[in-house]
């Protein structure tokens, strides 16, 4: 592994910091060392940095299908086809027993921009308001098995634009599966069955079309759902039957949308299947990364990596507060997905409201002080409104990151990613090359 990075500001690169960050993309200009580029007013920004971090290639190792999906080809979609029906009138939502109202809610957006804001949680600092936006959007995709492989076709085509040149795309097959309702019956089971294996299927032939167009490496990892334990079992043997299903393989399985799993004692109809099925994980070989220390306790990322056998932990801030599990955790080697702009939209990040949000006390410096081995994604870049250049944008702009830090950042996630040797080998001559070349336009 390589070694610590510093944590110091990089010299060319200058931030004013005034409200939200503003994640729109800008026009590029001709290479000077001189220009500076504005982004959305809010930074100034040292040019050769910005076409730096555009051009850098770059490792997703969390990222969700769903959060992903562009609400403008939805909106496309749900016009096109007229089927309105597919929305439900409501739907329950098991993190907080309410009830949310779906198809009044879409039928009352006038333009794609309310559309949009339905689809999206900004400034909200909340994981329930997150996945909220998911119950208003999966509806209009799941069973609809062409929509669901042209949204993985345009999830590559859209990682490939970023210069990411590998990929751990994460999504849970039953979720987006007919009859896959996030709320079932309440009680954490369902009242229809639902075949997960049409959805797996439509995704990976969308992902290889685009693997081949665009010339980028996506394999998948596949999504348990904390409030569905009855779909447990069914993911961990599919993530087996598809491990050797290359191109874009399953490599590997996760537990998403909560953490209450974890809770033994107030959630044991969540934790006893997920705990089983993640123990039957460990014994066929399946890689394992879980949502761990996102808005749960540091104690639930202990249990992901001893309990249920995760190598790699979603999120994990929490551990920035405990010295002694940061220190398990960096004994351990155990890879931790970061995702800055999720953490400070979830709350996952938590911070004095009335000091306000100060981008270098962020979890991830305590964590690479610390020596943790850390790795930067976008999470739900849709959702959140963002991209993962962006993600590595706020950790140079705010965070104060320099380019050496990025680099072994980057490094830290290729040696972390579920891929083998020989893919390994073969990111880091990209990056290798990349840096060359650089080199010799300076």
């Amino acid at each position: 592994m390589p070694a610590n990075c510093s944590i110091a500001i990089d010299d060319t690169v200058h931030f004013h910091p005034r409200g939200h960050q503003g994640e729109q993309e800008e026009v590029v200009v001709p290479r000077t060392n001189t220009t500076i580029v504005h982004l959305s007013h809010k930074w100034t920004y040292d040019l050769s940095m910005e076409q730096f971090l555009r051009r850098l290639p770059k490792v997703e190792l969390h990222v969700h299908l769903d959060g992903s999906f562009d609400p403008s080809l939805l909106l496309s979609h749900l016009k096109q086809s007229g089927q309105y029906d597919c929305l439900p009138t409501e739907t329950f939502c098991p993190w907080d027993q309410s009830t949310l109202a779906v198809r009044s809610s879409v039928l009352a957006c006038k333009t794609e921009t309310e559309f949009r804001s339905l689809c999206t949680c900004r400034g909200k600092r909340s994981l329930g308001s997150m996945l909220e936006c998911f119950t208003i959007f999966i509806p209009i995709v799941r069973g609809n098995l062409d929509l669901i492989e042209r949204l993985a076709y345009d999830f590559v085509k859209r990682q490939a634009k970023q210069n990411i040149i590998y990929t751990e795309v994460r999504y849970s097959p039953h979720l987006l599966a007919k009859g896959g309702d996030i709320g079932g019956n309440g009680d954490g089971g369902g009242t229809e069955k639902v075949d997960p294996i049409p959805v797996v299927d439509a995704v990976t032939k969308g992902l290889r079309r685009g693997e081949k167009d665009f010339g980028i490496i996506v394999n998948q990892i596949l999504c348990c759902i904390a409030w569905r334990p009855d779909w447990a079992d069914d993911v961990v043997q599919l993530a087996h039957d598809r491990k050797k299903d290359s191109p874009c393989a399953v490599v590997g399985v996760d537990i998403a949308a909560g953490e209450e799993h974890f809770d033994k004692d107030g959630f044991p109809h969540l934790h006893e299947p997920h705990f089983e099925a993640f123990q039957r994980a460990k014994e066929l070989g399946l890689n394992i990364t879980i949502h761990a220390g996102e808005v749960g306790g540091s104690d639930f990322v202990c249990r992901a990596v001893n309990e249920y056998g995760a190598t790699r932990i979603g999120h994990g801030y929490q551990i920035a507060q405990d010295p002694h599990v940061m220190e398990e955790m960096r004994r351990k080697n155990v890879h931790f997905e970061v995702c800055p702009t999720s953490s400070d939209e979830t709350g996952g990040w938590t911070y004095d409201s009335i000091d306000g949000r100060d981008w270098k006390k962020h979890p991830a410096i305590h964590m690479l002080r610390y020596g943790l081995n850390v790795g930067l994604n976008s999470d739900d870049p849709a959702v959140f409104d963002t991209s993962l250049t962006w993600q590595y944008r706020i950790a140079v702009g705010k965070m104060g990151l320099t380019k050496k830090c990025i680099l072994r950042m980057l490094e830290y996630s290729i040696h972390s990613a579920f891929l083998d040797e020989e893919g390994k080998a073969m990111l880091r001559t990209r990056i290798k090359d990349y840096l060359e070349d650089e080199m010799n336009h300076d």
